[in-house]
């Protein structure tokens, strides 16, 4: 077995123990980004892609962040600002606690607990397509990033405006920026609203925010042994991130993006 596909036979386990949990507290979740990608268009990974991603909507996301560090199994973690100190993403993490090789090395001065793991991320309502106020929630969001990264040293500025981001971060501590981060994220999240968006992805968030009825009651597919849910209309929210998400892309993108070493 090569090693990419052992790290991806780690992730597997920790997807069926999210499963699980998710299936015992009637919690919706649904495969995403590059994962959503690889179900649809491979029947499971890009074959060199190095993570799974999933998605719940913000009611379901709050649930499973309560319930699941009380029920997972010991060899599993539940990463969050609200459990661990210093904590350097603005999503969940369910991260492999078992004996392995593979590390994320970047991370090893914040914490020992950085093997294999799924992100999980949000996705909150919002009002429209496109308008101002999404434009400077967005920006906000990238903003607060910033300052969490170079907070906790995961990058070093290049350009003047990530020194000023950085200088900013001096004044701030990481538990306020996280209170910062997930009030902008949650500013337009009204039952009302029929658009939905993931703000804490790294993709554009124009293309993400799409109708609420895409997601809806998930529909199930084939993703390597397990039958996994996804969003509806899985397709359209496909095409509007990466456009004609079909054709491979050049051998020279198809590239392992977490680096684990």
């Amino acid at each position: 077995m090569n090693r990419l596909k052992e790290l991806q036979k780690i992730e597997l386990q920790i997807l069926k123990e999210i499963d699980k949990i998710c299936k015992d507290n009637n919690i919706c979740y649904y495969l995403g980004e590059g994962s959503l990608l690889g179900a649809i268009r491979h029947q499971g990974f890009i074959p060199w892609d190095d993570d799974i991603d999933l998605i719940m909507e913000r009611n379901d996301y709050e649930r499973f962040l309560k319930i699941a560090p009380k029920v997972i199994s010991k060899d599993y973690e539940i990463q969050h600002s609200t459990l661990i100190h210093n904590y350097w993403s603005p999503f969940i993490k369910v991260r492999y606690l078992g004996k392995c090789s593979f590390k994320q090395t970047h991370i090893s001065h914040l914490t020992d607990h950085n093997g294999p793991l799924i992100d999980i991320f949000p996705v909150d309502n919002v009002p429209k397509e496109n308008s101002i106020k999404q434009f400077i929630q967005a920006y906000k969001i990238k903003f607060y990033r910033g300052m969490l990264s170079y907070k906790l040293k995961l990058r070093h500025p290049k350009k003047i405006k990530g020194f000023i981001i950085k200088f900013c971060s001096n004044f701030i501590s990481v538990k306020r920026i996280h209170k910062n981060l997930d009030k902008t994220f949650k500013k337009y999240n009204n039952d009302n609203n029929s658009f939905m968006v993931n703000l804490a992805s790294y993709y554009n968030y124009k293309k993400q925010t799409v109708p609420k009825k895409w997601y809806g009651k998930p529909r199930m597919v084939k993703f390597e042994e397990f039958i996994i849910p996804v969003p509806k209309e899985a397709e359209k929210l496909l095409a509007s991130i990466y456009g004609d998400y079909m054709t491979l892309p050049p051998e020279e993108k198809r590239v392992i993006k977490h680096h684990f070493d």
